[in-house]
């Protein structure tokens, strides 16, 4: 039988046989995406690769990405545990195609993967497939409708469905087309209405969809109107947790081997019988609660590896709500003491061999955490009760008159701030017999939801432009003099941008954005802010633009916000001069931060992960993860090594290699993991006292001061979170 970590392996296995390159998940924390609560799909992390904003060196990847849906647009929390299928954490297998291949190739890979007796061996018979059947002047998907009965699938077999179903699109606007399902008949006994003869297309839960291929076709303008993309691409997404119900002869996913080791670790915490448990259904304790802990355990313990704290906002806010309403479970099975921090080691334990950075040393201090808002979780609870015995207590003695109604919206407060159970309120007012707003608490419920959505919507990424795209397919990346140096000559204008649109020339007052072949002007990225400075003629006597900053509008080129004090034409060759005195302010700031970094992670500990950071001429700015206030002693601890580190005035050391060797050297990554396979930056402050040999050293594309020393001092002004 096929076990979670063979399928996951036989998935990434086959495709690399087809070239695929495999390509690590990245982090539940989207990184520059604020349409995103969680990273929620397989593409997530190829997202501006689909947008010809990145190029990267392979066209074909595939990748077993880490998934949260919880919060936000995919809100429906309350579902996981009492259903076959719902997740809060789940894994997603997937190919991706940038460019290269396309639905032929696409469609023949995933039937040979899923119906080969060399690979799942899935039974023909057992198989349905979807197509777009063409909607709203789209036509119909012929080509994948012929793909698949070339492979072989039998006609009565493929179905055809609308956009609803079978067309999918990144946003309002950008890349988008139609998809074809891979579904799998499980049979009547997993109906959950009973149908015992029901067809394919009934969503009784006989028919599992276990593989979405999303075929990226056209792109979709702000009026609505589709336009074949130059260079197609296909995105692909199988759940692990679908298609190991599916290998394993199991009608639900809580049944298969991901789930069961951490349901067994859950009663035994909890004291009750597995066996006995796993067959009771009556949504108090039983088998639902041991699969709300399973999936929560799993959950929480990413989420915090990752660098998500629970909090009263953001992602910490949905983290907190998966703890609690776990430890509300566990409590409903009779658990008398804390439990989920060592469901957060059971999860370690069945997961590090797949995702091994649930093994490193920074993910030591997850249990702990756990056990934080466990303890901290156990008072707010008390709170609760005595607060929701106190509003009961008045309307007991008017159960007559309508005023006598505990309101929805105060059950609701009690629910979402101190985490006590709707059906306990609902229990207690019924044994006082107080009638029950519910109308109000759906209301409420309804509310909130709507405000998640809204907080998170953020402006969704926009495809390339079409005039950048173009400009760095003729002229390939801008080369970079930056590092190591502020002025050049005979730099030659490739291209001139206004207003969106290419032109040969601007004239004198004019603001554009302008395209060298090679620049020393930093453009803006990791953290560091763009450098400014000015065009001049090769002389150097004559100014011809003011460069007021510097961007990446596709990976690799570096776009210059200028305005002209001279007419400036493509073909022309210039002398660009960057600030000096600026970027020497910028770049003690930049290199302050990688000692902060340091510092923060040697006095508070390795779970410290960097989240965003501020480098600018003036001050620096770090974020960071940790689970307290950090305290003033420690604050003075942190400055005074820093400080001690810049006495040191070691010299600082650059290299250029490949993402996995800087990782295996000791080099921390952030942002998401967001960095090239070949060729990354590492910049790394020597340390001969430590016993690795350097006191800091990172993955990073920023400017840096020679040595520690040319820094002088870094006070550190505030904290606050």
């Amino acid at each position: 039988m096929w076990s979670g970590n063979d399928i996951r392996s036989a998935f990434l296995d086959f495709f690399k046989q087809k070239d695929h390159r495999i390509v690590r998940s990245s982090s539940l924390v989207p990184i520059g995406d604020p349409t995103l609560l969680f990273t929620n799909a397989g593409m997530n992390q190829f997202k501006d690769v689909f947008l010809g904003l990145e190029q990267r060196d392979y066209k074909r990847a595939t990748s077993c990405q880490k998934c949260v849906r919880a919060g936000g647009k995919h809100n429906d929390l309350e579902n996981v545990g009492f259903t076959k299928r719902h997740h809060t954490f789940f894994e997603m297998l997937g190919n991706f195609s940038f460019g290269d291949y396309f639905k032929k190739e696409a469609i023949a890979f995933a039937w040979e993967l899923v119906t080969s007796p060399k690979w799942f061996a899935i039974p023909e018979n057992r198989v349905y497939v979807t197509v777009f059947g063409g909607e709203n002047e789209v036509p119909r998907d012929t080509e994948a409708h012929q793909q698949w009965m070339h492979v072989g699938v039998e006609e009565h077999r493929i179905y055809e469905f609308g956009s609803k179903d079978n067309f999918w699109a990144m946003g309002d606007t950008g890349p988008c087309g139609p998809c074809s399902e891979i579904h799998y008949d499980m049979g009547p006994i997993a109906s959950d209405e009973g149908h015992k003869d029901c067809d394919f297309g009934c969503d009784c839960g006989r028919y599992v969809e276990i593989w979405n291929l999303v075929f990226m076709q056209f792109n979709r303008d702000a009026e609505g109107k589709l336009s074949p993309l130059p260079k197609p691409c296909v995105d692909t997404g199988m759940g692990l947790e679908r298609v190991a119900a599916v290998l394993q002869g199991k009608i639900s996913n809580y049944d298969t081997d991901l789930f069961v080791p951490l349901m067994k670790r859950a009663a035994e915490l909890c004291g009750v019988d597995f066996k006995r448990d796993e067959k009771l259904e009556q949504g108090k304790g039983g088998a639902a609660s041991l699969r709300v802990i399973a999936d929560h355990a799993r959950a929480t313990t990413f989420l915090i590896s990752d660098g998500v704290l629970p909090s009263n906002e953001g992602r910490g806010y949905v983290l907190r709500k998966i703890v609690r309403r776990a430890i509300r479970h566990g409590r409903l099975l009779g658990a008398t003491k804390p439990f989920l921090t060592e469901m957060a080691r059971a999860v370690r334990d069945l997961m590090h061999g797949a995702y091994p950075e649930l093994a490193e040393q920074g993910a030591a201090r997850v249990p702990e955490l756990v056990l934080g808002e466990e303890m901290r979780f156990g008072h707010v609870l008390d709170i609760g009760l005595r607060k929701l015995e106190e509003e009961l207590k008045p309307l007991t003695a008017q159960v007559s008159g309508s005023a006598s109604m505990y309101p929805g919206k105060d059950a609701f407060r009690l629910y979402d701030t101190y985490g006590l159970p709707l059906d306990f309120i609902m229990d207690a007012a019924r044994d006082l017999k107080v009638p029950f707003d519910q109308k109000g608490f759906d209301r409420a419920i309804r509310q909130q939801r709507e405000r998640a959505r809204a907080s998170w919507k953020g402006a969704a990424k926009e495809a390339a432009k079409p005039a950048y795209t173009q400009i760095a397919s003729a002229f390939g990346p801008t080369q970079t003099d930056f590092y190591s140096a502020t002025r050049s000559k005979d730099s030659r204008i490739e291209a001139i941008v206004k207003a969106g649109s290419s032109v040969s020339q601007i004239e004198a007052g004019e603001t554009a954005e302008v395209i060298l072949d090679r620049t020393v002007i930093y453009a803006e990225s990791g953290g560091q802010v763009a450098d400014t400075g000015a065009f001049y003629d090769n002389s150097e006597s004559q100014i011809l633009a003011d460069v007021k900053g510097a961007f990446y509008p596709v990976a690799g080129l570096i776009a210059h916000k200028i305005v002209a004090k001279e007419t400036l034409r493509v073909g022309d060759r210039v002398a660009v001069i960057a600030d000096a005195a600026r970027r020497d302010l910028i770049k003690r700031n930049h290199t302050g931060t990688h000692l902060v970094h340091a510092a923060l992670r040697n006095i508070l500990g390795t779970h410290v992960k960097q989240s965003g950071s501020l480098n600018a001429p003036d001050r620096l700015r770090f974020d960071f993860s940790h689970f307290a206030q950090v305290e003033p002693e420690e604050l003075r601890d942190i400055e005074d090594q820093v400080n001690e580190q810049i006495r040191q005035n070691a010299e600082i050391e650059t290299s250029v290699t490949s993402l996995e060797e800087a990782l295996n050297s000791g080099a921390l990554a952030f942002f998401g993991d967001k960095y090239p396979e070949h060729n990354v930056r590492v910049v790394t402050i020597p340390d001969e006292r430590s016993p690795v040999g350097f006191y800091s050293k990172e993955l990073c594309g920023g400017t840096h001061v020679r040595r520690s020393g040319d820094i002088g001092v870094l006070k550190i002004i505030s904290e606050q979170s």
